[in-house]
């Protein structure tokens, strides 16, 4: 019973940090689309620094609300450091936000060797992303596991070695974020031990599902009015494969305006959907579409062939289409790599009349 109680509450640590982890790992890579909308002035080096130190403080508070606080047979240092009051500080700031609901304790230094361990693998983990990343070399001391290796990942990481300074540095903010994490239902029943701290992993985002056979979506298509012109059927029925809507493309009817222009429907929808970037299937032209902005676009082949494993853009042939996986696959990778705004740059490239189309109006 000990045994399978250890080995869960090591699954637990090991799912936070896998989650905390790839959740930086999403904002980091998904905050330039963002921070194109923005014109505050931040750079995107300092946002990602923001979005590491929000993460990090996010896993700091995962950390010290589902460690164990007993005794693990070291022996405490008589003196109390700063890190151990800090940690000591915020541990009873977390029991005021969760009520009786944590354990109180008197001494900081077993909260700081907990968090000090449990704050590790995430640590090495983002050093190694961030090496990759921007490619700045990591120091030579950090390939030597020792004592001190905490302190040469904060170094690289831009991390205090007292890592609860970087509450006392944003109180400000921290303090009404941590009162909402604390209130979470699901953070009250794992603490009232109603449920386990984490009960599967959450799964990536994906492109919605297709059906097999590309009638259906012509029959769906066919169905589809378009929403501003009185229950008019659509020329250009338009399907996003992002959240699946429907929309009236290349229309005048369903056109917007966009910053000061008129824009076409899925020109539109990139910004509410996607932050600037969509991709789209064309039912009537059997054509996948890639925007970026309001002035780059380009088509793509669609995944749906025939029975000789040829496509058929415009619906010429008239031969059944059925889903290719596979087709499919490389276009879902594509989105979820962030890659679209770099394909319809080779492809502009590789077709200079792409650059002639007046994309906006999609």
């Amino acid at each position: 019973m000990e045994y399978a109680q250890g080995f869960k509450k090591q699954m637990n640590k090991r799912i936070h940090l896998l989650l905390c982890f790839l959740l930086q790992v999403n904002l980091v890579l998904s905050f330039p689309a963002i921070h194109c909308q923005d014109f505050s002035g931040v750079s995107l080096g300092t946002g990602d620094l923001h979005l590491f130190h929000l993460v990090t403080m996010a896993h700091i508070i995962q950390i010290l609300l589902t460690s164990s606080t007993e005794e693990n047979g070291m022996d405490q240092e008589n003196t109390s450091s700063e890190e151990e009051v800090a940690v000591l500080t915020l541990y009873k700031f977390l029991c005021q936000c969760t009520g009786s609901a944590l354990k109180e304790i008197s001494s900081g230094w077993h909260l700081w060797k907990n968090l000090k361990a449990g704050i590790m693998p995430f640590l090495r983990c983002s050093a190694l992303f961030f090496h990759y990343l921007n490619g700045v070399p990591a120091p030579s001391e950090m390939e030597v596991s020792g004592t001190n290796q905490f302190e040469h990942l904060c170094s690289y990481l831009s991390l205090p070695n007292n890592l609860t300074c970087l509450f006392q540095e944003n109180s400000d903010i921290m303090n009404t974020l941590i009162e909402s994490w604390c209130s979470n239902n699901e953070v009250k029943r794992y603490l009232e031990g109603k449920r386990h701290a984490i009960s599967y992993a959450r799964e990536s985002n994906k492109l919605i599902d297709l059906p097999d056979d590309y009638s259906c979506l012509i029959n769906q298509a066919s169905n589809f009015s378009c929403p501003k012109s009185g229950g008019d059927k659509s020329r250009a029925p338009t399907l996003c494969l992002v959240c699946g809507t429907m929309l009236c493309s290349q229309s005048y009817c369903c056109q917007t305006e966009l910053e000061g222009e008129d824009v076409g429907a899925c020109t539109a929808h990139t910004y509410t959907c996607g932050s600037g970037v969509g991709i789209f299937l064309r039912v009537r032209e059997c054509q996948v579409l890639f925007l970026a902005g309001k002035t780059k676009g380009c088509f793509y082949p669609p995944p749906y062939l025939d029975d000789y494993g040829e496509t058929d853009q415009g619906l010429r042939r008239g031969n059944p289409l059925h889903l290719c996986k596979e087709r499919f696959k490389k276009i879902q990778k594509l989105w979820q790599q962030h890659s679209i705004t770099e394909e319809i740059g080779h492809a502009q490239e590789a077709n200079q009349t792409l650059v002639g189309i007046d994309w906006q109006h999609l």
